[in-house]
């Protein structure tokens, strides 16, 4: 009886497989029906772009003719994460920055970017293709997991050069380096230069946090509102236009009415209120509530950093890059406090300097705010 049982086991098995494996290839060939078995499209798009909305009806045709295709949609304009990940399928299938743009298709190891090609191409990709599973980053490092070296080589155009520079720009503005002195100033005439130094420090050290702060608050807006990609737009022109003021200072300082500096109404005031600084916890807070006052002379730099950033980075990769730009930023902060203790300078002698040299000042950093906005402008960066 046990033999006869195991007789008849072995024959249904027998039936059974061959039935198996042709279903197996019934689902495989005509009607895909195991989920591992579905063809993943990659599709990345932009809200308004007409090239895009070409190719749109057709994708949705192919979704209809073959049930099996199955298309994942990014759209970038309006979501900084989907444009991060764009530029990291660019970055791993190794696409220049000339070729880069939208509509974009990833299928397997195959890419399709514009819409003619994907019109022209797309059908006969999913057929070659059949049962391919998404895309992968395998090539993509993980960001921010080597510091700012790393950050910025993954942002590609956006280098260290390109962001010492702008640091460097910001720098040299006449409004930190003028608080700074009057700072110093106040605490020299009390002739302790150990405590001037210690303020001079503090107060740089202050800058550099309120600095950092405001960079990231000011990324991570751009990144909540869904406007990194348009106020990326738009810094190119507002570089421009700081260039153009600070060239304007040197040939015509003063015209019009106003200066790229604190306000000379502010002055007054701020003054008084450096000059009341009598300790290094004095001149730390003090470095908080100065910020407000040079913003808008010092903020130029920054924000066209940022704006790059908000475009093209995510909060793990910017911070290693602020670090770096604002430890740049208060760098002559540091020197000139320095200077000033060892008695290689003092409060007058670089008065006189920055106030002979302001317009060099301005001129450098117009010519050089005025070339990263044309860059930016013409897609360069």
């Amino acid at each position: 009886m046990k033999k006869i049982f195991l007789f008849l086991l072995l024959m249904l098995c027998l039936a059974v497989i061959p039935n198996i494996e042709y279903a197996q290839e019934l689902c495989t060939i005509e009607q895909p029906c195991d989920p591992t078995n579905t063809t993943c499209i990659y599709f990345f798009y932009g809200n308004g772009c007409p090239h895009c909305a070409k190719v749109e009806p057709f994708i949705n045709q192919m979704e209809l003719k073959y049930p099996e295709v199955e298309v994942h949609k990014f759209e970038i304009y309006n979501n900084r994460s989907n444009t991060v990940l764009l530029n990291d399928y660019f970055d791993t299938y190794n696409i220049s920055n000339k070729e880069r743009g939208i509509p974009t298709i990833f299928i397997s190891n195959k890419y399709l970017i514009g819409d003619k090609p994907i019109l022209e191409n797309l059908e006969k990709a999913i057929m070659d293709n059949r049962g391919v599973a998404c895309p992968k980053l395998e090539k993509v490092q993980a960001i921010g997991s080597t510091g700012a070296k790393s950050s910025l080589k993954k942002l590609g155009a956006l280098s260290l050069v390109t962001v010492i520079g702008a640091a460097i720009v910001d720098s040299i503005n006449p409004c930190a380096i003028a608080v700074l002195l009057i700072l110093l100033g106040a605490l020299l005439v009390s002739g302790n230069k150990k405590k001037a130094l210690k303020a001079g420090f503090a107060f740089t050290i202050s800058i550099y946090i309120v600095y950092f702060l405001f960079g990231l608050g000011l990324f991570s807006a751009l990144q909540v509102s869904g406007l990194s990609y348009w106020f990326y737009k738009i810094i190119g022109f507002l570089a421009i236009i700081i260039g153009l003021t600070n060239i304007k200072d040197y040939f015509w300082y003063g015209a019009g009415g106003f200066v790229t500096e604190i306000p000379i109404s502010w002055r007054p005031r701020l003054k008084k209120m450096l000059g009341a600084v009598t300790s290094p916890i004095g001149a730390f807070l003090m470095g908080f509530l100065v910020c407000l006052f040079e913003l808008p002379c010092t903020g130029g730099p920054y924000i066209f950093i940022l704006g790059l950033l908000a475009e093209r980075a995510t909060v793990m990769a910017t911070i290693p890059i602020l670090l770096l730009y604002n430890m740049f930023f208060v760098l002559p902060l540091a020197i000139i406090t320095l200077l000033m203790y060892f008695g290689f300078a003092s409060v007058e002698k670089t008065t006189e300097w920055k106030e002979k040299n302001i317009r060099i000042l301005h001129l450098v950093a117009g010519l050089i705010m005025l070339a990263l906005g044309i860059i930016v402008v013409l897609g360069l960066i």
